[in-house]
């Protein structure tokens, strides 16, 4: 059987394993959400050649190795090189993982983007500076009238239109078109033909004709909240609204921006639907010449996506451009992905805790061990002491029988040399030599005697050493049951802080080194908690000590300042908390019976309820649920209370209803009146620092006044 305590541990070493647990889970739930904004990240710094991959040729170098020695690689072996980092490499940071996805993710991006453009067209990568790379035919368009991205595939021989600005007037102020002319639109559609039409990513819509106002030399429309809030209560459900703002104010444009997951695209498409059926398309836009008040939209495309305006630019840098399919491969390769990973981890967690699980039938089976172990030495032990002490007793009761002997044979000896002295002083005629020998055998006697006191009293020291050598000897086997039960507590905690210890270490990934950091730091955190609580518990019993002593040397100066104010008839005072004031019975007596024995009557009923309040059978009193907790109240469907507040009204009952809360509050358990410190004015129970200061007071009144006379 396990003691309460143990069991507690066992507890307690649960919750904080299950505690753990919980942590990791919500740790690895958060570091993977990191790691694909940081892929997000590095994906979109690739695409925008803000991060560039240099090469000759065929063969590419990997822009985040920095080693001297940089192999080159060609697109198949850079993919397989920045899959090995992200996902199998052991000694590969964080943030080396983090940027070996992007790669991944663009050149999957950048391979998607090439199999589907035409394959009769020759391609080039475009340029920094904005050239596209074929100078044979001699076309150097800047980059500004092309609205191309940096490292967007094109073909040489794309029909390049211009780019058409319609200028569409909305509430008194003529906006900007922030969206592509569909000359532009058709040359895009032309590069990038596909089944599949792409789509800005997240969801995104475009919300167009919101009303505007020019105020002080600037448009100024409504904030995004609100549109937020009726696209909301229409059903759409979108996340944020962007109003799109440039120089000159706002621009008349919004953005509506839709969850990631496919109820969000569900709710993208709701949105686009609804305004084509009521005419406020994308089509309908283009198509009107008058706009109206009613506002437009429709689900951002690649035609929205490159536009050159505040459009353009607000979804290439917030989004990406991405087919259904596509969305679709990339969910389902991550979903396959962290199945793999957390299949393998299961499975090595499994083992794990088979051999974690050998590991506690082993200490069970020691402990087992070391229980029988200690069994058979207490047995042995308690078979030596019961031995010690039957030869104690043994020892004890010989001292005692040749002690009786010996004092009965010297009491005969007394007896015979009384008798002796008594037949030598018949006699007349004693020689000297007679007296002396007899004066000499009366001291060595006395001697005798004396000698026999003082083996008494070493026999009474004896007994009295060995009582307290067997209490000394009790309180040590004690001790030693104790630290023996220490010791084997001791050594079960280790041994499960040890099996805590290992499960940590092998569910943190191995080759990090600050989970192996964390791990130390929290061993010596719990080292440091341990010496702090111990230091803490001494320090409490000290203090707790100290505070009883305290409490019992107040305790004793209220009583004494009680005795003093006993007389006393001023604010702070002494009342006997309990017992019944006379008046009020007095009133109800002269009320109910007039005449000339009310004063007797009264004191008849005064002493009858004195009586019931110190009958412990009576308690009217009964227990309620206030916040969660206990309280007790005072019954007032009482028969007593009720024929009491009936026959001599309300004031004898407030005077009968607060002896018993006194009663019930200072001495419930004796039920008679106790003296206690009380102050008058404010009707409460006196501190002992205003009994203090009210008895200095009297002091220094009967100084002055000594003086005076």
């Amino acid at each position: 059987m396990h003691s309460p305590t143990r069991q507690n541990k066992m507890l307690s070493s649960k919750e904080c394993r299950l505690e753990m647990s919980h942590r990791r889970e919500r740790r690895s739930d958060r570091r993977y959400s990191e790691l694909e904004e940081l892929e997000h990240r590095y994906y979109k710094e690739l695409r925008n050649e803000v991060v560039r991959i240099h090469g000759a040729g065929k063969y590419l170098r990997c822009p985040y190795c920095q080693d001297h020695a940089r192999r080159e690689y060609d697109v198949r072996e850079l993919e397989r090189h920045a899959s090995r980092i992200a996902r199998e490499s052991k000694s590969a940071s964080f943030k080396d993982k983090a940027r070996h996805l992007g790669l991944l993710k663009y050149l999957d991006w950048y391979g998607h983007g090439k199999g589907k453009s035409s394959q009769s067209n020759k391609r080039e990568i475009v340029s920094e500076s904005g050239e596209i790379a074929s100078m044979k035919e001699g076309i150097a368009p800047e980059m500004d009238d092309l609205c191309i991205e940096p490292g967007e595939i094109i073909t040489k021989s794309a029909d390049i239109g211009m780019v058409r600005k319609d200028s569409v007037k909305s509430h008194g102020r003529i906006l900007k078109q922030g969206l592509q002319s569909p000359s532009h639109a058709a040359m895009r559609q032309s590069t990038q033909k596909s089944d599949d039409e792409p789509i800005v990513w997240p969801w995104m819509a475009i919300v167009a004709n919101l009303p505007v106002e020019k105020k002080n030399g600037r448009y100024a429309g409504e904030s995004g909240r609100k549109l937020r809030e009726e696209l909301v209560t229409q059903g759409y459900n979108p996340i944020k609204v962007h109003p799109l703002w440039d120089f000159q104010g706002h621009s008349g444009f919004a953005i509506a921006e839709f969850n990631k997951d496919w109820e969000g695209f569900k709710d993208a498409m709701a949105f686009e639907k609804a305004f084509e059926m009521d005419h406020h398309g994308k089509r309908d836009w283009y198509a009107k010449g008058h706009k109206g008040d009613k506002l437009y939209g429709w689900l951002a495309r690649g035609e929205e996506y490159w536009g050159r305006g505040l459009v353009g630019k607000h979804l290439q840098k917030n989004g990406d451009l991405k087919t259904v399919s596509d969305i679709q491969n990339e969910d389902r390769r991550k979903d396959k992905s962290l199945m793999c990973n957390l299949t393998n981890e299961l499975e090595s967690k499994k083992k794990k805790c088979e051999e974690i699980k050998k590991n506690i039938s082993k200490t069970e089976i020691f402990m087992g061990n070391i229980m029988v172990q200690k069994e058979e030495m207490v047995k042995s032990y308690n078979e030596e002491m019961k031995k010690m002490q039957d030869n104690a007793s043994k020892k004890l009761r010989q001292i005692s029988e040749e002690h009786k002997r010996s004092k009965s044979e010297l009491e005969a000896q007394r007896e015979a040399l009384k008798l002796r002295e008594k037949g030598l002083r018949q006699r007349q005629a004693l020689n000297e030599s007679e007296k002396k020998k007899l004066d000499n055998q009366k001291k060595m006697n006395e001697m005798a005697i004396l000698q026999q006191k003082k083996a008494d009293q070493q026999m009474l020291n004896l007994v009295e050493e060995q009582k307290r050598q067997k209490q000394l000897l009790h309180k040590k086997i004690i001790e030693l049951e104790a630290k023996l039960d220490q010791k084997q507590a001791l050594e079960l905690q280790i041994q499960r802080m040890k099996g805590a210890i290992e499960v940590m270490k092998y569910i943190t990934d191995e080759g990090d080194k600050e989970d192996e950091k964390k791990l130390e730091s929290v061993e010596e955190e719990l080292r440091d908690k341990l010496e702090e609580l111990d230091g803490l518990e001494s320090l409490n019993q000290a203090l707790i000590i100290k505070e009883r002593r305290t409490n019992d040397e107040l305790q004793e100066a209220r009583k004494q300042l009680i005795k003093c104010l006993k007389d006393s008839r001023a604010n702070i005072c002494v009342k006997r908390m309990g017992e019944l004031d006379g008046k009020p019975f007095v009133k109800a007596a002269n009320m109910k019976y007039g005449g000339e024995n009310v004063t007797v009557k009264a004191m008849e009923l005064c002493s009858l309820w004195e009586d019931y309040l110190r009958d412990p059978s009576w308690h009217p009193y009964k227990v309620v649920m206030d916040g969660g907790n206990p309280k007790e109240v005072l019954d007032e469907n009482d028969e007593k209370l009720k024929e009491l507040k009936t026959e001599l009204g309300d004031e004898v009952y407030e005077t009968v209803t607060t002896a018993l809360h006194e009663m019930n509050e200072y001495n419930p358990s004796g039920r008679y009146p106790v003296p206690e410190l009380w102050n008058s004015n404010e009707k409460r129970k006196g501190s002992l620092k205003e009994g203090i200061e009210h008895l200095l007071k009297q002091w220094k009144n009967h100084k002055a006044k000594r003086r005076r006379n």
